[in-house]
């Protein structure tokens, strides 16, 4: 053999071991030690293998086999399991071994959004104090790296990891916190996985399918033509290529959802229609039903102007009319209750004025915990504030009329406002504002009446036809339910601006 034939000689034996070792058993990086599996429903469990190779995956007694397709991707179910806190062995056997260690049984929930979704423990209101007495090793973490792609990720990267005061500091305050209800109340071991961006737009999240069949409903500046060539994060379906996608089809018990302030302006008046094909996108990627899918009803940020009718921060629009901020995206959240297995958790009164991103993460994650504590684990506790039905007009004042009705309603301070849960004396009910047939907005007086109705009235308008609460940039609104939660914004008028 001449000297000269070892380089491709070599090459040869690249070529066939290159394979052999991509062959092996290979799993997607939200199976990994110290994971939750979801409880009482059967679970899915894939990943790559060599053409036609047999994979068997067991668990806690549950069994399952199966060959790779023809592209490499294998996928087997095992029955469903109840909660356990033993930690146990997911095994998974082909041409080598896969040993998943230290896996518990419980609820496992997919915490998403923004960066108020995303905001750590450690820079929340009292964060610090709180993370320094995190230590409940059957809470788990998963936060999803962040990654943006033209075409879905069927690996993703993070790990693992068990509820430390150094993991908790790190972790989604907000997922925390609602973490920490369910553990407290349910006493089964808890999952929680983060997948959230600072400043992610809510296209970004839907996947290319979900938004295939209506493109319309994307704001301008989102309809992008070659998505490789696009900013990593701000083109459509990105954060659900390289983020959402990789989690699919993981066994979980609901999501919970923070996200719109990058919908402002241009996306804010069609946030109701891409919110809720979201919502169904992601329930149609997963193909387990419709999960529970528990959103915040964005909390003020910014100082905003006196009235009903706000600008957002960028001003008046080429036209010299407002440009729709908050409260519409808002509104567009509301609508999203609509559909089944939904529920709102109004933060309104959780923000600081001139900060974007609000503090009260405790607050905000135990107002997410009491709808899945009602809604999905059958607490007969309250898990909202009456909401808006109707409005009729007598003598100049306007009644609006709540239901369903509960307890009853009262003027409370807002969080940022509360010293020792007391409520100062002589305080007027705030947040309300009526118009007359000429579409100008005035604040007006209210009171309560009865367990489910407001009296609203102003001079300025003597003869109204329409009222609003808390439709502001920053809402100043002060009536709650006499359990402590707040009735989230709502308007009488249907029209909508151009």
């Amino acid at each position: 053999m001449r000297p000269r034939d070892f380089p491709f000689l070599y090459l040869v034996f690249l070529h066939l071991l290159i394979p052999s070792l991509s062959a092996e058993v290979s799993l997607p990086a939200i199976f990994g030690d110290h994971m939750v599996l979801q409880q009482g429903m059967t679970l899915p469990v894939w990943g790559t293998a060599a053409p036609g190779e047999s994979v068997t995956v067991s668990f806690s007694g549950r069994r399952a086999s199966t060959k790779a397709a023809a592209s490499g991707r294998w996928r087997v179910t095992l029955r469903p399991l109840p909660s356990s806190f033993s930690p146990q062995t997911l095994l998974v056997k082909g041409s080598n071994t896969l040993e998943i260690r230290d896996v518990l049984v419980g609820e496992v929930w997919v915490a998403a959004g923004e960066g108020n979704m995303k905001q750590s423990l450690s820079d929340a209101w009292n964060g610090g104090n709180e993370a320094a007495v995190a230590n409940d090793r059957a809470l788990r973490f998963f936060t999803v790296a962040r990654s943006a792609g033209s075409l879905p990720d069927h690996c993703g990267s993070g790990e693992w990891v068990s509820c430390t005061p150094e993991s908790a500091a790190a972790f989604s305050a907000t997922g925390y916190f609602f973490a920490r209800d369910l553990r407290a109340t349910q006493r089964i071991p808890v999952g929680i996985i983060s997948c959230a961006v600072n400043g992610a737009p809510l296209s970004a999240w839907v996947s290319r399918r979900g938004l295939r069949s209506s493109p319309s409903i994307l704001p301008t500046n989102a309809r992008v033509t070659n998505p490789e060539t696009a900013p990593s994060s701000l083109f459509p379906s990105s954060l659900f290529n390289g983020m959402i996608a990789p989690l699919i089809p993981l066994a979980i018990s609901g999501v919970i959802w923070d996200q719109g302030e990058s919908d402002r302006s241009e996306g804010a008046l069609g946030y109701r229609r891409l919110f809720q094909r979201l919502i169904r996108d992601w329930r149609e990627a997963w193909g387990e039903g419709p999960f529970p899918f528990y959103f915040t009803c964005l909390a003020g940020m910014e100082s905003g102007e006196e009235g009903a009718m706000e600008k957002d921060s960028r001003g008046n629009g080429k036209d010299g009319k407002p440009v729709p901020g908050l409260s519409w995206i808002r509104e567009g959240q509301s609508q999203a209750l609509s559909l089944p297995l939904t529920g709102m958790a109004v933060a309104t009164d959780l923000g600081t004025r001139d900060v974007a991103v609000h503090p009260f993460k405790l607050e905000l994650g135990r107002r997410l915990a009491l709808l899945a504590r009602h809604r999905v684990y059958g607490e007969k506790i309250a898990d909202t504030a009456p909401v808006y039905r109707s409005f009729h007009v007598k003598d100049g004042k306007i009644t609006v009329m709540f239901g369903p009705p509960g307890t009853g309603l009262t003027i409370s301070p807002p969080p940022r406002d509360a010293r020792e849960g007391k409520i100062p004396s002589g305080v007027r009910l705030m947040g309300f504002s009526i118009a007359g047939r000429d579409g100008k907005w005035f604040p007006a007086e209210a009171r309560i009446l009865g367990t489910d109705s407001v009296v609203v009235w102003s001079e300025n308008a003597p003869s109204p036809v329409a009222v609003r609460y808390d439709w502001q940039e920053f809402p100043t609104g002060n009536l709650y339910s006499k359990e402590g939660l707040p009735v989230a914004p709502f308007r009488s008028d249907r029209e909508q601006p151009k």
